[in-house]
């Protein structure tokens, strides 16, 4: 492996320098209609970007950014604040910033990008290279920022008031000055939040501009290995400049490479007070970099009033977007959350392609998109199977397809579907398969433009031959396979003892995902197989216990979980859990699980106590739902015949635990996953059976809301909403009478309509017969 990995490096370092030197409330409109957002219809276009909270999440453990980003754009121009290593660069209990860098993930659990950062500065006296990332710090006040979609600003206590924004593949940046004369600005090469290993400027004045690149990657310590490239040009000439190289200052020398490489520029703006620059990205050279600029961010418009004209075509963009579901009804508070956690359902995956299509492939070489495509990366697979996938096959199937396209040519050329793909290959980080059930959840939900055969044949292959494994990153897409398919279950001790039931059950998850995939495609043959590989999770039922517990390869049990309930996790046996928390996670079989627990008494008796705390940790015997092993168990009820406990606990976790404040998460966004959570949840249905088109019911938080999607309007309508009637007193559904918790999204997604009428009190007749309980799947017989 450490050869392999050596041979890597220095392929791509030997490829970064050739490449960093080869080029020296109220109506926004009345109707709009465009082929790449809406459906065919028009439809009032509101202003929406108003209710949007880009600093929602900014604090704790949300893990988002503020900055500027088009939509699932390849830029996010962000701040990087505070004085020490921050997940998205941003926490909102931090006073100082020391840069603004081009790349960032929103909402990940894990430290990741945040490069090229380039930062204002007022004096030329103490031009010398930074001693660290954070040496160009400078304090500011959260009452002197703002941010909306599309846009940042931000004026810092030594009044450089920087604004920034962003297309998919380039940024638009205005500095302003507090005084005419001597302006600096200082790019670092070297600003990644991990480990760097090669960095590089290089500067042009005749261009007035400077381009460079960086090897880094590492995401959540992997050995993933990305290169970033990037050109930014400027509206003024160079007055002088210098580049560094570690601690040596190279002064009036246009190049520089090492571990910690950068560049000053100094502009004479006297007469003036504002710098503009614009920077395109990319991950294959900075020529592209340049040609990703040049045609979203053309130079010849470099004006402030062009800076404004794109600030408001970002805002235009988004509200587009936003628009696909309208919601009315709703408090001021709850129209801001519901469109702040919209927002971020659709900053990631994140695009990866250049306008010329090109891109680095997962096996080190580029490669060009095909019939106009667009590859996209940074896959949070663990987190967005559960929902976020669907949610997106939903509102943007032409985007969904092109990510599912995107992990069957990640498959194709590097070996294996990835776990937690990022740009140029995959990281290998947590467990399972998700691949799996994001591909079957983007079927499942009308995103169906993509090699649906041929990503069926890769996926059964990954679940079926344990000899699939990525070339590059050395991960297998299925850990313990061999041990899965022999035994029935992940042992103890396998992978180096990480996570062994959850292993299983995410296996089992992903093995019927891909069973309603294949049965999707007329596969009869894998779907029986399937259907009965998911079975699997049986074989970790102790009766004993009454819990999914840790076997041996010779069938016995593994010690431990009677003891203490609160400390049998250790990630040995539960990821991010403890047995309480993975117990539910069988979302495709309830009604099995259910009768091995006891019955559907002791089932939701079991299920009350869990949800006595709503967001108790890893640790603990109850529910966290800032973590995705729960976010499947509030829906449980409607399976037990008590659909109203559903409706009433839902409501409770909306209402509690979400906001468009910064503290507006119970955890991880993780990439849009707990937002898409919220928004399905508030719509009053949830996608709980992966790679299944089944939606669970609850109640609806809005008087309605009109999703307006590519085959016909869906209009959810609610009587007597409000804090205090979260209980369905009767529904119908294409105006017929209905009385089960649940639906097919095929019921509705040609257009239909959901009528309900809520109320203060339970109905606990509705939906609570066991004829009209969602299925549950056991082995085809």
């Amino acid at each position: 492996m450490r050869n392999k990995g050596l041979f890597t490096f220095f392929f791509l370092l030997l490829f970064t320098v050739s490449n960093a030197f080869g080029m020296q409330g109220n109506k926004v409109s009345k109707t709009r209609e465009d082929s790449k957002y809406n459906s065919n219809k028009s439809y009032p276009i509101n202003d929406l970007v108003q209710y949007v909270n880009p600093f929602c999440g900014t604090a704790q453990d949300g893990n988002t950014y503020p900055g500027a980003s088009a939509p699932f754009g390849m830029i996010q121009w962000s701040p990087d604040a505070g004085n020490r290593r921050e997940v998205a660069g941003y926490n909102y209990e931090d006073s100082t910033i020391y840069g603004f860098s081009l790349d960032h993930l929103s909402g990940a659990g894990c430290y990741y990008a945040e490069n090229f950062a380039f930062m204002p500065l007022l004096s030329t006296k103490d031009l010398v290279p930074p001693k660290n990332r954070y040496a160009f710090n400078v304090p500011f006040s959260h009452s002197n920022e703002s941010a909306k979609p599309g846009y940042y600003c931000v004026k810092l206590d030594n009044r450089i008031k920087v604004e920034l924004t962003a297309t998919e593949r380039s940024g638009f940046g205005r500095f302003t000055y507090p005084n005419s004369g001597e302006a600096v600005m200082s790019i670092n090469a070297a600003s990644d939040v991990n480990e760097v290993t090669l960095s590089s400027v290089h500067i042009n004045p005749s261009e007035k501009s400077v381009s460079g690149s960086v090897v880094t990657g590492h995401f959540c310590g992997g050995g993933d290995i990305t290169v970033v490239y990037f050109y930014a040009v400027f509206n003024e000439p160079f007055a002088s400049y210098s580049t560094w190289k570690g601690k040596q200052l190279l002064k009036d020398r246009t190049s520089a490479s090492g571990t910690a490489a950068g560049a000053f520029l100094v502009f004479n703006l006297n007469g003036g007070h504002t710098l503009l620059a614009k920077v395109g990205m990319s991950y294959v050279s900075a020529a592209n970099a340049k040609a990703n600029l040049e045609a979203e961010n053309p130079t010849s418009q470099f004006t402030s009033k062009d800076f404004d004209k794109e600030v408001k075509e970002e805002g235009n963009k988004w509200n587009l977007r936003l628009n696909k579901i309208q919601v009315t009804g709703g408090t001021e508070s709850e129209l801001k959350t519901f469109y702040t956690m919209m927002y971020h359902t659709m900053l990631g995956p994140t695009i990866c392609s250049d306008v010329n299509g090109q891109y680095m492939g997962y096996d080190g070489k580029v490669h060009t998109t095909k019939d106009g495509r667009v590859q996209y990366a940074n896959f949070s697979g663990w987190d967005i199977y559960r929902s976020e996938g669907q949610f997106l096959a939903m509102i943007a199937p032409k985007d969904a397809s092109n990510m599912a396209q995107s992990l069957l040519i990640d498959y194709q050329q590097g070996g294996a579907f990835p776990r937690w793909g990022v740009p140029n290959m995959d990281s290998g980080v947590m467990m399972g398969d998700p691949a799996a059930p994001i591909i079957a959840g983007f079927y499942a939900f009308g995103a169906r433009n993509f090699d649906s055969k041929e990503a069926l044949a890769g996926l059964v292959k990954a679940a079926t031959d344990p000899s699939v494994r990525n070339w590059r990153s050395h991960t297998r897409e299925r850990d313990a396979l061999a041990d899965y398919l022999k035994l029935g279950y992940v042992p103890e001790h396998q992978r180096g003892g990480y996570g062994n039931v959850s292993m299983t059950l995410e296996y089992a998850s992903a093995d019927f995902g891909l069973s309603q995939f294949a049965k999707s495609l007329g596969d009869e043959s894998d779907y029986v197989k399937l259907l009965d590989q998911a079975q699997n999770w049986q074989n970790l039922w102790n009766p004993a216990t009454n819990f999914l517990q840790m076997r041996r390869r010779d069938g016995s049990w593994a010690p431990g979980i009677a003891d203490s309930l609160e400390s049998y996790d250790g990630d040995q046996a539960y990821v991010e859990g403890t047995a309480e928390q993975y117990v539910w996670m069988v979302p495709f079989n309830l009604k099995k699980l259910t009768e091995l627990m006891g019955g559907e008494e002791t089932a939701v008796k079991r299920l009350d106590t869990f949800f006595t705390k709503l967001n108790a940790g890893t640790k603990s015997k109850y529910a966290y739902m800032g973590n995705e092993p729960c976010l499947e168990t509030p829906w449980i009820y409607d399976f037990l015949g008590k659909p109203y406990r559903t409706q009433k606990v839902v409501r409770e976790i909306v209402d509690q635990l979400f906001s468009s404040k910064p503290l507006g998460y119970p955890g991880n966004d993780d990439l849009g996953e707990m937002s898409s959570w919220y928004i399905f949840s508030v719509l009053g249905m949830y996608p709980e059976l992966p790679g299944s088109d089944i939606l669970v019911l609850g109640s609806p938080l809005f008087q309605k809301a009109v999703l307006h999607l590519d085959n016909g309007d869906i209009t959810i309508e609610s009587k007597n909403v409000g804090k205090d009637n979260p209980y369905i007193q009767s529904l119908k559904v294409n105006n017929k009478d209905w009385n089960k918790p649940w639906i097919r999204y095929s019921d509705i997604s040609n257009g239909g309509n959901m009528i309900y009428d809520l109320g203060s009190a339970p109905n606990t007749k509705w939906g609570s017969s066991s004829s009209e309980a969602p299925p549950s799947y056991s082995a085809v017989k």
